[in-house]
Order: structure tokens, then sequence, then C-alpha cells
């Protein structure tokens, strides 16, 4: 996806370029607190990780946000 920039560690990044970014290796989601930023990332959340990160089968933590934990 072209229009997603992905921010990583060295050690990180290199896991993504061998295996891929995939749903299971997701652990955690930095999300806003609420207010003009949640208005925007919410949604933005929910429209990149909606399907995709569903298929995952681990919890995933939300930090920062009102909504309640995942999986």
């Amino acid at each position: 996806m072209q229009a997603l920039r992905i921010y990583a560690g060295p050690k990180a990044k290199e896991h993504i370029q061998i295996n891929g970014l995939q749903p299971e290796h997701i652990g955690v989601i930095p999300a806003a607190a609420g207010g003009p930023k949640g208005l925007v990332l919410g949604p933005l959340d929910r429209f990149i990780f909606g399907k995709w990160l569903a298929r995952s089968r681990q919890p995933v933590d939300l930090v920062g946000d009102t909504l309640p934990r995942l999986g």
C-alpha cells in the first residue's frame, strides 16, 4: 500500500521486508484519545484495520483510545 508509510526500527523493518506485514504481527495500535483527532483517526483506523486486522487471532490493545480491546 503506497499511501501508508510504516515507521519501524531496524529489526521490525527487516522482519516486514522478509515476511510482509501480517495481521498477526499487530499487538498494539496507538490511537487518538478523542476530540478532533479522535473524530478523524477513529474512522481511519477502522478503514485501514477493520477487515484486515480482524483476521488475526491475538488480542490487540488500543492505546490512548476509549474503544474496547479487540480480540
